[in-house]
């Protein structure tokens, strides 16, 4: 759990500051509203995971505002306060949503366990949440191109008129962009072609299309084929120590000028404490180099121009850590950074958050090289994760929304 937050609505001024002292002292970090009114415009403008309520408050009692807080994807972990133990009235708030209820006097350790307990439920339900949107949105992504084909299907004879369609097929995956566009384009010359003689004539764009993408569907092919050896082979791993990897990962870097030099980015990279320098890791350099630079590549492809990509190296439990962070440019959507549906599927084949191409970049537009990186770490017995976090260092504006990468290996202890 990320964010420790509650939200206390308690009329009664003495038993508000005692609960939110006692919350406070256990870690949380605790807003305190005089009633059920002031509560809502509360969590309106920024959610609690956590809501704890009493039950009698002028204006909007508990019960009213339980029925407000139900919205939302993730609705809040609601418990009620009270001091009356009608059973019918427990029933009542637990049948309107409320996770669980505490008994006025109000017992130290009764809330210790309660708001742990509540935590622990919310953090099930976001995950939950979470699974439900990939869910859909793989739904989506399959009904799309179900679409897509269907109407290709209905197109019939190519009009000249059309070039929505030749720009549509050249720059976006959801259309094709490979094997699914050649085949349409297959189609497309069935349709056109004109016999003549021993010879069929074919529109030049036409023809242009076929050699794009079978470009692409072969630089495609040999994609897979780079992932499928891996999944199939284990990949020899040699010994480096933390300071070894380090100096060969700035080395990759300046390898990479010409790609910083696109969108005029730069590279800082953090210096490595010495007492971990010495510290091992088993590591497979050509493996381990091609997902470096296509992290890289991404960070660079998807950030403002003329902005610094950082790299922070260090060890945490166990664990070897390198964050690459960046300064992401809008989604298509107008979105900034990462929604959090999204965390995990941009490590899927063929799924990306932006339909724009890169073409100067040399790289695959189809979701194929982060594929590569995850099956990559996952050899080496690692994790690799992608978040948003907030960079509150410009104290001139507000807080801008960076990308992370981060990938942890683990630390081969000498009794391994």
């Amino acid at each position: 759990m990320k964010e420790k937050r509650i939200l206390v609505a308690e009329d009664d001024g003495v038993l508000g500051f005692y609960l939110k002292q006692q919350l406070s002292e256990l870690g949380y970090q605790v807003v305190l509203a005089k009633d059920g009114k002031s509560a809502l415009a509360s969590y309106l403008e920024k959610p609690f995971p956590v809501v704890i309520t009493d039950y009698e408050m002028p204006g909007l009692n508990g019960d009213e505002l339980i029925s407000s807080l139900k919205i939302g994807d993730v609705e809040p972990v609601i418990m009620m306060i009270t001091g009356n133990s009608d059973p019918k009235l427990i029933v009542k708030v637990m049948k309107m949503g409320a996770f669980d209820y505490i008994i006025k006097p109000i017992q130290n350790f009764e809330i210790a366990l309660k708001v742990k307990r509540a935590f622990e439920f919310y953090e099930m339900k976001r995950i939950e949440t979470i699974s439900r949107k990939e869910h859909q949105l793989r739904l989506e992504g399959q009904l799309e191109w179900i679409q897509w084909k269907e109407k290709m299907n209905s197109i019939g004879k190519l009009k000249r008129q059309n070039q929505n369609l030749f720009e549509s097929l050249k720059h976006s995956f959801c259309q094709g962009a490979g094997f699914g566009a050649l085949v349409s384009i297959l189609k497309m010359v069935n349709d056109t072609s004109e016999f003549d003689g021993k010879y069929y004539k074919i529109e030049s764009e036409l023809m242009e299309l076929i050699q794009t993408n079978a470009d692409m569907a072969e630089k495609s092919l040999n994609a897979f084929a780079e992932i499928d050896s891996l999944i199939t082979t284990q990949p020899s791993f040699e010994k480096l120590t933390m300071f070894e990897l380090y100096l060969e990962m700035k080395g990759w870097i300046d390898e990479m000028s010409h790609i910083l030099e696109i969108q005029k980015h730069k590279i800082v990279i953090s210096d490595i404490h010495n007492h971990h320098s010495t510290q091992n890791l088993l590591i497979n350099k050509s493996c381990f180099k091609k997902s470096f630079t296509e992290i890289i590549t991404n960070a660079c492809k998807f950030s403002f121009p003329d902005t610094t990509i950082t790299i922070i190296i260090k060890m945490e439990n166990e664990w070897f850590k390198c964050a690459i962070y960046n300064e992401p440019t809008a989604n298509f959507d107008g979105s900034v950074g990462i929604p959090i549906q999204f965390e995990n599927l941009i490590f899927e084949p063929f799924y990306r958050l932006s339909k724009s191409v890169f073409e100067s970049y040399g790289t695959l537009d189809f979701g194929l090289g982060l594929s590569y990186v995850d099956t990559c770490i996952k050899k080496h017995d690692g994790k690799i994760s992608i978040f948003n976090v907030k960079d509150h260092f410009d104290w001139n504006g507000a807080p801008k929304t960076k990308v992370a990468f981060q990938i942890s290996l683990p630390i081969q202890n000498e009794t391994k």
